[in-house]
Formats: structure tokens, sequence, C-alpha cells
């Protein structure tokens, strides 16, 4: 694909991942109550500084969540127990930094950028000791961590001029191999297989033949034939894929053997070149999707409307809209998904049971 277009996916890729820096202002919201057994323990309201306070990345459990903060000239990673108001450092560093948890919340991935082109790459666990730590040249970054040997990620180094490399970073072996591979943004499908969307460098398109690869042998497969975006997780692939009508898609969730378990159709927003893929997460104890759509058919750049969050049975095909209006904002979901972190730095958390919005940082000032 031309260069032109790899910036534009570059970005949706990594602000997908990273999020946007605009927090919100909204307090608690109380939402109709539905019939659900009571929660046992309460999440501790505002009980995060704003301080300092950057964003919140993530779940490592059920009740803590990785948070980073600025400190002087050091920006620092805290762990905060959500429950308890209480949190620890658990590392710092003297430059700008972007992260993420991995699929078994035990390993954190750390990018600092100590130039422009220039990255560090750290891996750590949850008490803050470094399990690998090396330097790219690198203007961006994507990574995709591998749910089948957690030890092992796929590293895509972006250069000023949106060429790129592939890395295999192992962690047991502390190495970062280059792979053959033509496209950039990749999902593991197994232990030794890899997905990707096949662009073709000389057509401009909103979708692309998903394919599957071998890093062994090279073997390719064809999983889809036409997909604007996917994603994998423990036990399906997720595609959205184009339908007869020009704005209408539909999510399909692919077993490994190719079976669509089930699928649903909705409206997206239109952009520039591509089509909106709203935030979403997937709480894969339970097969349960979760994603915002659209209320209203339009473009995004000009949309005023708001979202649904609704949550899809990737196995029985059961949806529920959970919420009817609300902004469009990340959303990340706990482990059991009884909880989900939600907002521009995720300083909000959605209790599902109660069908309530909770503020989680404080502002300065502000009574507790």
């Amino acid at each position: 694909m031309v260069k032109s277009i790899w910036k534009l996916f570059v970005l949706f890729f990594i602000g997908f991942i990273l999020l946007s820096a605009c927090q919100s202002k909204e307090t608690t919201t109380s939402l109709p109550q539905k019939s659900e057994a009571p929660v046992i323990k309460e999440v501790k309201m505002e009980g995060q500084s704003s301080k300092g306070f950057i964003e919140n990345i993530d779940w490592v459990s059920e009740s803590e969540i990785l948070t980073v903060k600025k400190e002087e000239n050091q920006t620092a990673l805290y762990i905060y127990d959500v429950f308890e108001g209480s949190s620890r450092k658990i590392y710092e560093t003297s430059s700008y930094v972007l992260s993420a948890v991995s699929p078994d919340k035990e390993k954190i991935i750390i990018h600092s950028a100590p130039t422009t082109y220039s990255a560090e790459l750290s891996i750590i666990d949850l008490n803050g000791t470094i399990l690998f730590q090396d330097e790219i040249p690198s203007y961006e970054l994507t990574y995709s961590w591998s749910k089948y040997d957690e030890s092992r990620l796929l590293i895509t180094s972006f250069a000023e001029d949106w060429s790129f490399q592939v890395f295999l970073l192992d962690l047991q072996s502390k190495t970062m191999d280059l792979l053959q591979i033509d496209q950039p943004f990749l999902h593991w499908r197994s232990d030794v297989e890899v997905l990707f969307q096949d662009w073709n460098e000389e057509d401009i398109s909103v979708s692309a033949p998903l394919v599957s690869k071998n890093i062994l042998d090279n073997e390719e497969q064809l999983v889809v034939e036409s997909s604007i975006h996917f994603n994998v997780f423990n036990k399906q692939i997720l595609a959205v894929v184009p339908t007869n009508e020009e704005d209408r898609f539909t999510y399909q969730f692919i077993t490994q053997d190719g079976k669509v378990d089930s699928h649903f159709e909705v409206s997206l927003l239109s952009r520039y070149s591509d089509w909106l893929i709203p935030y979403y997460d997937m709480i894969e104890d339970k097969d349960q999707l979760l994603t915002f759509v659209a209320n209203e058919p339009g473009v995004f750049d000009t949309y005023n409307g708001t979202f649904s969050l609704r949550s899809w049975n990737a196995k029985t095909g059961e949806e529920t809209i959970l919420y009817k209006e609300l902004p469009l904002e990340p959303i990340k979901c706990s482990p059991t998904g009884t909880y989900c972190l939600y907002g521009n730095q995720l300083e909000k958390i959605i209790d599902l049971k109660n069908t309530t919005i909770i503020q989680l940082v404080k502002e300065e000032g502000a009574n507790m």
C-alpha cells in the first residue's frame, strides 16, 4: 500500500491501543438498575489523585490497574487497587512512555522514546523487574503479544517514510530476529502462524483479504476474502467484512477451523479514506464482545450523535444493549467483565452489574 495509506493505518492502530489524551469531566452517572446480586466490593470513587495523572492503561488483575503518572522529570508506572485505593510504584523512566499489559496480565511492555527516531523497549514483570531491554531505530512501533507462547512478541518498527521491519522478540532467549513478512499489522493465530490483511500496494482500498501465514515454512492460507478490520482472541478470530450495502458491515466470529460461530451486522461511520471501527473489548472468559455502535448513520468528522454500548455473545449470538447513549471513548474490561475502565484516559469505571459509571480520578482541591 502506498506510504500515505500506511500512515493512516499506523495512526489508527496506535490510537486504538494507546488512546487519546483528552480527559472527560463526567462524574458518577446513575442509570436504571438491573435486577442483579449486589456487588461485594465497591470501587473507591475518586480514589486516584489527578496530580501528575496521565492515564490508566489496563487491568493487571480483577482489582488492580496499571497507571501512568508524571513525577518531576520522570514518568512513573503504578499499580493501583480500585477497591482499596492503594498504589505502588513499579517503574520509572526519564523519557516519554507508552505501555501495554500482556494477555496473561503478568508482564508489561514499555515503549519509551529517548529521541524522535529511537525506541527503547523494556519488558518488566509486575514488580518492576526488567525481563528484556533493547533499543532499536524507530519512528513508530506496533506490537502483538502471542497468547500461545507469552514469551514471544511481534514488533513492527516504522521509519519516518513508513517503511517497516518486523521482528520476533523472544523473552526466553532475549533475542530479536528479523522476519520476512510484507505486511506490518499482525496478530498471532497459533504458536507458529500469524494473521494479516494482504493489502495490494498498487490499489487504494478500504478492505483486503485476511491471510494466515506460517512463519516457519511461509505457507499462506486465505481466511476471509475481504475485511476492513480483524483481531484474534483465545478461541476465535474477529473479522469485520463489507456487505452489499455501503455503510453496513458484518462482525464475524470465526473458529480456528474457519467456521463462522456467530455474526451481527451494524452501520459504521465513514471517514476520509476508510470506516470507523468503534472502540470495543472482548471478555474472553465469557465469549462476550462489548462494542460501541453509532445510534445514527453519518460521517465521523461531523457526527454529533451518541453511541450505544452493546454486548454480543460470540457463541450464542445473544445481543444486549447495556447503555443507550454514551460518548465514544476507549474501554478496557476486567478479566471477568464485572468492571470496565472507560474514558479517553480510562479515568472512569463502568460497573456492569449496577449499571453505573464511576469517576476514579479526584480533581485537585475536591473533597473525597
